[in-house]
């Protein structure tokens, strides 16, 4: 896979998704295995995980305003293949929404 960033602070935008996402991860790892976390805050990290890693592979999104985000008409260029990118978005939106619930709804 190769990755075209176009710009300085794209790349910035990019890494710093892709270390804080992998920084969640390896911290609810070792938290898993040797302070106890519960599985669903894991999971729940995990799903974080998934939607920093999707917002680092569009890195445009940080640098294009608002309205013309939300235009229909709109397409988000991104460093891989969109229909990946959308899937590790709602993979870990989906992911994080399951875990809320299911924390809320058994406490």
């Amino acid at each position: 896979m190769v990755f075209e960033v176009k710009s300085e602070r794209e790349s910035v935008a990019t890494a710093l998704c892709f270390v804080i996402g992998f920084l969640f991860l390896s911290t609810g790892a070792y938290d898993f295995v040797y302070n106890g976390l519960h599985l669903i805050d894991l999971v729940t990290l995990f799903s974080i995980f998934l939607i920093l890693v999707s917002l680092g592979l569009a890195p445009k999104f940080f640098f294009t305003p608002l309205n013309q985000l939300l235009s229909s008409s709109f397409r988000l260029p991104t460093l891989i293949k969109s229909t990946v990118q959308k899937t590790f978005l709602f993979a870990g939106v989906s992911l994080f929404l399951v875990c809320f619930f299911w924390q809320n709804l058994s406490s």
